[in-house]
Parts: C-alpha cells; structure tokens; sequence
C-alpha cells in the first residue's frame, strides 16, 4: 500500500528530461490547475551552473495576453528558431546562473486554458491566480521550496509584476522565499507614462516641433488628465489617440516600429515570428511539452480585451508595498523603444510615493557598465533601481543580450 501512494504521489511530481529536440538542455513543462477548469503552462530550465542552489527566477511577457514563449525564443532563453525550424543555442539565455521559469498567464495566454467565465479583469485576479501558480508549481516542482524567487518581465509585465509581488507579500508563505522583482521596460503608471510619448517622439526627431507643441503635447495632455480623474477609457482614449496616431500614423501599421525606433515595423507584432509560431506547431514539439491538442497563439485577443480597463490602473503603489516590505526591485528601459520608453520609466519611477522617494528623486544618474563599456545610466535609492539601456529597445535581452545577462545576474546575487 506504502508503495503504491509512493508511486501516485511521484506522478504528481514534475520530471526533469532532456531532448535533442530542444538541444539537451534540461527541462520541465508542466500544467498548474487555476480556479475550476483553468490552468497554467509553464517551462521550466535547469540552471547551467548549479540547479541544486541556484536562485529560480520567473519570466512574464506581457501584451496583456501575449505569451512567454515569445521571449523564450526570441529573447532571454536557452535557445532561437532557425528558418528550418531547427534551434540555435543562445550562450546569454538567463538560465546560465539561474533556474529559469517561463509562464503563459493569465488564464488564456498561449499554450494555457481559461475555462467559462474563468478569464481575469483586473490586477488582483491576476495576483490571485498566480498565487495559485505558485502553491502548484513548488508542489510538482518541490525542490525549489524556499529558494530565492525573483519575478521578471517587461511591458504590460509591468502591471503583472507589482501585482504578483504585493500577492506573494501579503500571502507571507514559507514555501515562497521572494527577494525581488524585476520589470523590463514596463507600463506601471499611465497617467504620467502617457505624456512623455510626444516628448520622446520630438526629442528624437520622429514629429516637428509644430506637431509637437500644437497636437501632440495637449492632446497627451488631456489624456493624462483624463486617466488620472478615471473618466471612461472611451472618452479619454479619443485623446489618447489624437496624440499618438499624430506621432505613429492613422494606418493599422505605424510609421516606424513601436518598439525600436530604428526599425521598420513588420506584422502584427512589428517582428516576424513566423518561425516561432511554426516551430510550436509542431506535433512532435507539443508532444515534448506535454501540450498535444492545444493550439499555441502569440498573443490572446480574448485575454487582452478581458483586462481592457485594468490598463488605465496605477500599479505604482503595489511597487511601493513590495519595497517598504524589503524586497528589492529593479525597474530597466531600453532608450529605444517608443511604447513604453525610458522617459516614462523615469516619470514613473519619480512619482511612485514610498519613503525613500524624495532620496530617489534627488539621486543622481551614474554610469552603467559592463564588460569596461558603457552600458547605460542607473540611479537608485534604498533598495530600488533604475537602469537606462542603451542602444535597446522595448526587448532588452534581445538587442543588448550580454547586458542584459549581467543585469539579471547581477541583481539574483546581489
């Protein structure tokens, strides 16, 4: 009897394996059940260095809806697709000195499943559920009990995050041993963030003054204003859009690509991910998953339109509760990126109301480097940072990769 409770208690734990289909990293996949018929799909990298020790950090996408397996091939994980859908390793995947965990939430997000009625509207469901993703993960996943858990992503990531972190603060679980977050270029605070697009856009010469001073600077203006009172999104979103379509164009695609200036934007997500979208659906990559069956999508229209009005909402403040409890958080921003620039990074980061604000304010930027080059400005006070990039744009790991390996792993160790 022992040993067939034994033997059902191992099925419930996740397996380690290795494939040549996935160039013999060491990896777990594995579906964590959310509220009545839902689940999350996560992939899990054992660190190169040391799995046993090594801290576990956690990688959102953001979109909202958009899933981690974006970043994983295209950014920050162990590998790329080649155009004959084969892969090519990546010698700055974040996973060298961490075990490292990409996750497709909320519920309905790439390879996860939202059962009726079950999609999340707001920050606290999405703080709820991950908590749940958690408690499920360590439970299959057991050996990563209270080690060093870091939370990380960029862009709508940066609603996710503070979301998640205040969660797991309040929750005060023993099991979940959290020392830090870390948001990539984020959209936290849109009531300051939304006003630095016309500055952003005429300081590097993407409108003329005119356009600047006489649509663009009121017009954002109005939409900051807007948002800051909670006017509905619908009459605060015709200024909103009277500013930026001033700046990116009234065609469906923009006049440069939003998420670096320097490029053209090309498809839906201004990038071709024609090959990570053919690679994923592959029978026999979703049958190493664990996932035959499902259909993976970039990013989930249904998800984004549930959170449509989560997007107006400050998130600053559960920022602030994360680091008045002692968690540390990094805050970076490639300078390339228009959608969520460093101009807005600055804003809302000098706005957040916590203790050290003043101390933040008034510090001064210093120079980033790495590797004996300048990689960059960061300022901070306390235990939070800000960090420019240069010469990134919206995805830091994917232009900048060896800076952006040395600033994760530099913040996991610190």
């Amino acid at each position: 009897m022992k040993s067939q409770i034994l033997f059902f208690a191992l099925l419930s734990i996740a397996l380690c394996a290795q494939n040549p289909l996935f160039l013999n990293e060491t990896y777990t996949t594995g579906l964590v059940n959310i509220q009545k018929s839902s689940d999350i799909f996560y992939w899990l990298f054992e660190s190169r260095s040391n799995p046993s020790t090594d801290p576990l950090v956690i990688w959102l996408t953001g979109g909202p809806g958009c899933s981690s397996e974006l970043a994983l091939f295209t950014e920050n994980g162990p590998f790329s697709v080649n155009d004959n859908l084969t892969l090519e390793n990546n010698a700055y995947s974040w996973n060298n000195q961490a075990n490292l965990v990409f996750v497709d939430q909320p519920v309905g997000t790439g390879f996860s499943f939202a059962g009726k009625g079950e999609l999340v509207t707001n920050e606290d469901e999405v703080g709820e559920d991950f908590y749940q993703f958690i408690l499920g993960f360590l439970e299959q996943n057991p050996q990563f009990i209270g080690r060093p858990l870091f939370i990380t992503g960029e862009s709508y990531a940066g609603h996710y995050i503070p979301a998640i972190g205040a969660e797991l603060v309040k929750q005060n679980n023993p099991k979940i041993n959290l020392q830090g977050l870390a948001i990539g270029n984020g959209l936290v605070n849109r009531e300051v963030q939304d006003p630095t697009y016309g500055e952003y856009a005429y300081k590097n010469k993407l409108i003329s003054a005119f356009k600047y001073y006489f649509v663009v600077k009121p017009a954002l203006a109005i939409c900051s204003s807007l948002t800051t009172i909670k006017a509905p999104m619908i009459l605060s979103n015709i200024f909103c859009n009277i500013g930026l379509e001033a700046i990116l164009g009234s065609g469906q695609t923009p006049k440069f690509n939003i998420y670096d200036i320097r490029k053209p934007c090309i498809g839906s997500l201004c990038y071709n991910m024609t090959n990570v979208d053919n690679f994923l659906a592959r029978n026999d990559v979703k049958s190493a998953l664990g996932v035959s069956g499902r259909t993976w999508q970039e990013c989930s229209n249904t998800v984004h339109t549930a959170l449509t009005k989560d997007q107006n909402v400050n998130l600053a403040q559960k920022v602030a509760y994360v680091l008045e409890s002692g968690i540390k958080v990094l805050a970076y921003s490639g300078d390339q990126d228009f959608i969520c620039n460093y101009m807005g990074g600055i804003a809302w980061t000098n706005a957040m109301e916590w203790t050290q604000q003043k101390a933040y304010q008034q510090a001064q930027f210093q120079d980033y480097q790495v590797n004996g080059q300048s990689a960059g400005q960061i300022k901070g006070a306390g235990n939070f940072q800000f960090l420019r990039v240069y010469q990134a744009g919206h995805m830091v790991p994917m232009d900048q990769p060896a800076v952006a390996l040395h600033l994760i792993n530099q913040f996991i160790s610190s």
